[in-house]
């Protein structure tokens, strides 16, 4: 059973009313998904046969071994702005997409099941990069969408870097249903600027950075555009569908020879779950570690749920160690 106190926690967190006041963010102009800021030129690619029509967008640069990075919930591929330049220097092709729903990507009214997303995935690196197996990093909801693509797709990846990967954490079927009916895109749209300002400080960063404050502008100020509600509802179907696809007990599954990387912020206010688990984000990398006995699992002070936003240089390397292990293991 739930306890009382959290469940009381989750819904004044999500249904809060909107705040009198008007932060700095939202007195500003309202901002498009296609004004977000990106690392690198935005090119967008449609995917055949895909109904409804799915067009991605995404960066691609560099030359090298194939870095292919996916952002978390909420999230876009200007996330990875603080990654992607150095990875380029250290001699890579860097990949960052927007997944469907979010960024500049379509947000159609569709199926977001982790299964359908690692399928979306799939299908846009068979375009891009034919016959060349990926490092797929993966942040939050971004790493079980990885795992999943490795599980489904194996030819496509090379090596996994996991960053404070979804997937792991299990939830019961009351807990699920109960989340299910806490979230959802009117309980979202309600949230004012010190309400989002709350939540990233509290519970995303465990470090704020000036990108952590770029972020936050960003989410303040789509909050009228057109697009807006179309992403709600790709953010809600998503925490729906990472309930609705675990994959922690498929990960014994995962071949031995795939180098896997993981790595969570000692810090993490978002895994475990607070409200409903608890206990600390070392006993999740535990039980990483026990589900995927081959990989190398890292728990890094000071840093909260957005390791690549706010240690951009820690997690390069630990990006860089799994390309290193693919080419080791491809020799």
């Amino acid at each position: 059973m739930t306890n009382p106190l959290r469940r009381f926690a989750l819904a004044a967190l999500l249904l809060t009313p909107t705040a009198c006041m008007t932060g700095r963010y939202e007195a500003l102009p309202t901002m498009t998904f296609d004004q977000l800021a990106a690392p690198a030129p935005v090119k967008k690619l449609p995917l055949p046969d895909s109904a409804p029509p799915i067009e991605i967008a995404y960066v691609d640069e560099g030359r090298g071994p194939l870095i292919v990075l996916v952002h978390g919930l909420g999230e876009h591929l200007g996330y990875w702005s603080e990654n992607l330049p150095d990875l380029v220097r250290r001699g890579h092709r860097v990949i960052a997409v927007d997944l469907p729903g979010f960024g500049r990507s379509s947000k159609p009214a569709a199926d977001y099941s982790m299964s359908q997303q690692a399928g979306w995935l799939a299908a846009f690196l068979r375009l891009v990069a034919p016959d060349t197996p990926a490092v797929v990093v993966g942040h939050s909801m971004g790493g079980q969408i990885a795992l999943r693509l490795a599980l489904d797709a194996p030819e496509l990846v090379s090596a996994l870097c996991l960053l404070a990967p979804a997937g792991i954490e299990r939830f019961s079927p009351g807990e699920s249903t109960w989340i299910k009916e806490n979230t959802g895109t009117i309980a979202l749209a309600r949230q004012d600027e010190d309400q989002i300002r709350a939540h990233y400080r509290k519970n995303l960063y465990g470090m704020w950075v000036p990108a952590a404050e770029h972020h936050l502008e960003e989410r303040v100020r789509l909050r009228y555009t057109p697009d807006f509600e179309p992403y709600l509802f790709a953010v809600v179907r998503s925490i729906h569908a990472m309930l609705d696809g675990p994959v922690a007990d498929a990960l014994p599954k995962l071949p031995r020879t795939l180098p896997v990387v993981v790595a969570f912020g000692e810090v993490d206010a978002m895994i475990p779950n607070p409200f409903l688990h608890g206990g600390a984000t070392a006993d999740v990398a535990d039980e990483a570690a026990r589900l995927m006995p081959h990989a190398r699992v890292h728990v890094l002070p000071e840093l909260g749920h957005m390791l690549q936003v706010e240690a951009p240089e820690r997690i390069d390397a630990l990006i860089v160690q799994a390309v290193d292990a693919a080419a080791a293991v491809s020799r």
